[in-house]
């Protein structure tokens, strides 16, 4: 079986002639040049060339870009537009008639790109050497787990130090092949982007991720460097054992992880099948830009780590949540006036962690996460965790529901491999081998993996777990 998926090999010329059309049309709208966090530029655009079109003219003109990722809902892009209040829109034709929509009550420039500009529009400079001269400066919205979407704010200077240290993280170079297929709207993606394109590297964008098309881009454009999130590496390894047996993944130099908790089992059945020097994994946030990177040859020697700092980030723990300070870091949260929270020195993101002497860092779970059962703190990450090592699991989701008696007591949403079946009173005999009695599920819910609450960055979505599966749980 075949699955078709767009896909875009990106012509450097044909890149510069659509950003100069787009350049051109900010110009035209009144968006002032190398006006910096006072010029915001937002795009509301697929994985596409009108993606990237929409990336390279922000910069070019100087101004913040805002991804807005075309997922959402309606509503939840008309609250980041008003939100944000960008000088101007580049959309895709895909999504133009919904930005009018959403952009009627705004007195906000609707720009659509052209995949095809009839002919080259005058630019400042070779957008073509873009990315080796510049960083750009944007602006990144939280996955919003817990609340509201928060944009993070980091200008030319901070992004610049966050594409070097992906470069120097992973040695990327002019000849790497570099296969997109995650959201070019999430803050990885979009740094990887124009990171790789900075050194001469050659870019590859899907569409959409589909395990046996992006198993086919690899072999076909000899790809060396991509960016996975976990539950991508869950669809994978769930392919049938003759499909992977045939994926050609020789080319692969760099596969990179990261975006939520993976299993030390998980990442050795992907070194098992990449084979060993390959798998990278790196922990940050669209705040604070890589925290750690665990290199090919960290994983079996430091199971559970998520690396180390790299050079020049400073990681320290304050009762177990995380710290960082970096010259990465965002500038701060874009306010509702317009301004910048700015937010100097080390800052957290609400993670929790243990480090041992040699500086290894071990993620505990998010501080607001956290339930408390009869007194007892339960991180639910620490549940998943457990939970993804039964043979039969390809992914779970765990988080508090009330109870009477305890306050909270502790349930999970858990996906079947394909062909499993899951008995929930079999999974809690599984896991009072592996858990403390007060951290097992006293609540299960099973659903088919397409179903399981996980964001299109790979992190849980536990309260949207508990809200959709609260009927469907059956007490264990």
């Amino acid at each position: 079986m075949t699955e078709h998926v767009d896909t875009l090999v990106l012509d450097e010329p044909a890149a510069a002639a659509r950003a100069a059309h787009a350049v051109a049309a900010l110009r035209a709208a009144g968006v002032p040049a190398d006006a910096g966090p006072d010029a915001i530029v937002a795009s509301l655009c697929g994985n596409n060339a009108a993606a990237v079109a929409a990336r390279d003219a922000a910069t070019a003109h100087g101004a913040v870009h805002a991804p807005l990722n075309p997922r959402l809902a309606a509503p939840e892009i008309a609250w980041a537009l008003a939100h944000t209040r960008p000088r101007a829109l580049l959309v895709d034709r895909d999504h133009a008639a919904l930005a009018a929509t959403l952009t009627a009550g705004l007195a906000v420039p609707l720009i659509v790109l052209d995949d095809h500009p009839p002919s080259p529009a005058p630019t400042r400079g070779d957008l073509r050497d873009l990315y080796a001269t510049r960083a750009g400066a944007t602006l990144l919205f939280t996955s919003g787990t817990t609340g509201r979407p928060k944009g993070c704010v980091r200008t030319e200077p901070r992004d610049a130090a966050r594409l070097a240290e992906l470069r120097a993280s992973y040695a990327l170079a002019a000849d790497d092949v570099h296969l997109i297929t995650c959201p070019l709207a999430h803050s990885a993606p979009g740094s990887f982007l124009r990171a790789c394109r900075g050194v001469g590297a050659r870019t590859v964008v899907q569409a959409a991720f589909r395990p046996r098309a992006f198993l086919d881009a690899v072999a076909a454009h000899r790809a060396t460097v991509f960016f996975l999130v976990p539950t991508q590496w869950q669809r994978l390894l769930a392919l049938p054992d003759d499909v992977r047996a045939r994926a050609d993944l020789s080319s692969v130099r760099a596969a990179i992880v990261a975006g939520a908790p993976i299993t030390p089992d998980t990442k050795a059945r992907i070194i098992d099948w990449l084979g060993p020097g390959k798998l990278f994994e790196f922990y940050g946030s669209s705040e604070t830009g890589t925290v750690t990177v665990a290199g090919p040859d960290d994983h079996l020697a430091h199971p559970g780590s998520v690396g180390r700092p790299p050079p020049g980030v400073t990681v320290t723990l304050r009762d177990g949540e995380v710290f960082v300070d970096s010259p990465a870091l965002m500038d701060g949260y874009l306010r509702d006036d317009g301004s910048v929270d700015a937010r100097p020195g080390a800052i957290s993101v609400g993670d929790l962690a243990t480090v041992d002497a040699g500086g290894w860092l071990t993620l505990v779970d998010r501080k607001h996460d956290t339930i408390i059962s009869g007194g007892l703190n339960v991180y639910p990450a620490e549940v998943e965790r457990a939970l993804a090592e039964h043979p039969d699991v390809a992914g779970a989701v765990a988080f508090g529901v009330p109870d009477a008696d305890l306050g909270q007591r502790v349930a999970a949403v858990v996906a079947a491999r394909p062909g499993a079946r899951l008995d929930p009173a079999a999974l809690l005999a599984f896991l009072r081998a592996r858990l403390a009695g007060y951290k097992l599920p006293r609540a299960l819910a099973v659903c088919a993996l397409d179903d399981l609450p996980i964001g299109s960055s790979g992190k849980a979505l536990r309260r949207a777990a508990r809200d959709r599966f609260a009927a469907a749980l059956v007490a264990v």
